[in-house]
């Protein structure tokens, strides 16, 4: 996370920023780009963040920008940045560190790449992609998938699948299984690479984008100039137009990403209408430097002038994607991107805290189907929850929340678990996250899958696994004790309820409830 310190009339603020790479590269590519392993050293994803944030922070002690001065709401105000690992992988790796058996180092590698929290990730146009008969890119939406729903890596990669609609029913069926099958959270279309950017609006792709809906999977396009972004917002407008007058319930759950729109396009108001309309977004990857600098400062302007926020309601930062496009791209040009959405030019020009906060990730964020449509457990019967208490935390200052941490970490070590996905909890509104997160665990014995919330009842005293329900589903922005529904999911939880006070206890208790 990017730790952001405001200071105003004396007061100081902090705030947390997540930050998500919403375009990287999993596999190999027939032009010889590689990336086969996100951890390898010197190569991978992670170090590539790494390299990221040793260039940002390089660039902070030359241009002395890591604190600066500006004007906020027609104040004086003092921007102070630092990085800040986000708080739950942190205290996972530090407990899997002091058990010092597998996964042990994986605090001190983080601390390099701690400014980035996820980053998504799809296949190249794979070498391998055509190794199943079922689809064009089984293969590779394989590889993607045996990566990103497991242990280290699930903490940090959002896989997404990939398809050729030009295979009609193979590609409609490959986009239902990288959803259901391999847990595979968007979906990636290259019509250049594969040979349709001449028939981008065709029924074929309009099929594809509305079985992504039906998940509602994010779809990223990638482009090659400014006409294959003018055809992709024309596929997004006729797809629209399709659910409106067939599956209009569907409408708010399409969500198209058109990638590379900004670099050459600056000041190109064809271009910008593309992106500024109903269920379309813009990732920034190839755009970087001072020209980064001046698209924003453009981009603003002509929305603003042009009221372009009665589109849908959104603001003009809430439709970009912070993105790399590595390994094509590499960690000068991702640094050259975020410096200038961070510097002191984008706060001087009229940019806000909120839009650093949209752009680095919470766009990204909130177009993922977890925080779209309900997560609640598909069988009927909910097993037991694990209530973890410490009535002597003033004594021992042992909180129930890192118990369960330590469990967790426990769990992994002995091979009981692994961790398939896990989603932040927000506190009321997408301003503030807290502690709690919803994990997607794997029993490596009866490879069940369970979504299990860690929550907090009192902080540092009472915590809760507490396995999610068929009839009642995951509430991102928390829990109220005394909201109705809310009542009514704790009552079930406490019906069938196992207590524990250490960390033996709790790994014994969950291994028999859950594997």
């Amino acid at each position: 996370m990017l730790t952001c310190t405001l200071e105003q009339d004396g007061k100081k603020r902090v705030e947390h920023l997540l930050v998500i790479d919403a375009h990287s590269h999993l596999g190999q590519d027939v032009d010889g780009a590689t990336m086969m392993n996100p951890l390898a050293p010197g190569a991978g994803t992670f170090d590539f963040w790494g390299n990221v944030q040793g260039r940002i922070k390089a660039d902070w002690e030359k241009t002395g920008e890591q604190s600066f001065t500006t004007f906020m709401d027609g104040k004086s105000t003092k921007i102070s940045w630092s990085f800040t690992p986000y708080p739950f992988t942190d205290r996972l790796y530090i407990a899997l560190e002091k058990l010092g058996k597998k996964h042990s180092d994986l605090k001190e590698k983080s601390k390099f790449y701690s400014m980035i929290d996820q980053g998504v990730c799809f296949p190249f146009q794979d070498v391998f992609r055509d190794k199943h008969p079922e689809a064009l890119y089984r293969a590779s939406n394989i590889n993607v998938s045996r990566f990103t729903t497991r242990f280290p890596f699930s903490m940090k990669l959002i896989g997404y699948g990939r398809c050729d609609p030009m295979e009609g029913e193979k590609a409609v069926n490959e986009v239902r299984y990288a959803r259901e099958v391999l847990g595979l959270r968007g979906l990636k279309l290259h019509p250049r690479s594969e040979g349709w950017i001449d028939k981008i609006s065709s029924e074929k792709a309009i099929q594809v984008l509305i079985e992504a809906v039906s998940f509602s999977m994010p779809v990223i396009f990638d482009t090659r100039g400014r006409g294959s972004i003018l055809q992709i917002a024309q596929l997004i407008e006729s797809t629209r137009n399709v659910l409106k007058s067939k599956y209009p319930d569907l409408l708010p759950h399409l969500k198209v990403i058109i990638a590379h729109f900004a670099q050459g396009n600056i000041d190109d108001y064809d271009v910008y209408n593309a992106i500024v309309q109903p269920n379309t977004y813009g990732d920034l990857s190839m755009l970087h430097g001072a020209g980064a600098g001046n698209f924003f400062e453009s981009f603003r302007r002509w929305f603003q002038s042009n009221n372009k926020k009665s589109v849908d309601n959104r603001d003009w930062s809430e439709y970009l994607l912070y993105a790399s496009d590595y390994p094509y791209f590499g960690d000068v040009h991702a640094q050259k991107l975020m410096k200038y959405i961070i510097n002191k030019q984008f706060f001087d020009t009229g940019g806000t805290i909120q839009d650093v906060k949209n752009i680095l990730g919470l766009n990204q964020l909130k177009v993922l189907p977890e925080y779209s449509v309900p997560q609640n457990q598909k069988e009927l019967k909910s097993p037991p929850s694990i209530t973890v208490s410490n009535p002597n935390y003033k004594l021992n200052n042992e909180s129930t929340f890192q118990t369960m941490i330590n469990s967790l970490a426990k769990l992994i070590i002995d091979n009981h678990i692994d961790i398939k996905k896990f989603c932040l909890q927000f506190k009321d509104t997408w301003a503030v996250f807290n502690d709690d997160v919803l994990l997607t665990i794997i029993s490596n014995k009866n490879k069940q899958e369970r979504n299990i919330l860690l929550m907090n009842l009192i902080k540092d005293q009472i915590s809760i696994f507490a396995p999610l329900q068929s009839n009642m589903e995951w509430k991102k922005f928390g829990y109220k004790y005394f909201d109705p529904i809310d009542r009514a999911f704790f009552a079930t939880l406490f019906k069938q309820n196992y207590l524990s006070m250490d960390i033996n206890k709790t790994v014994e208790t969950f291994t028999h409830i859950y594997t």
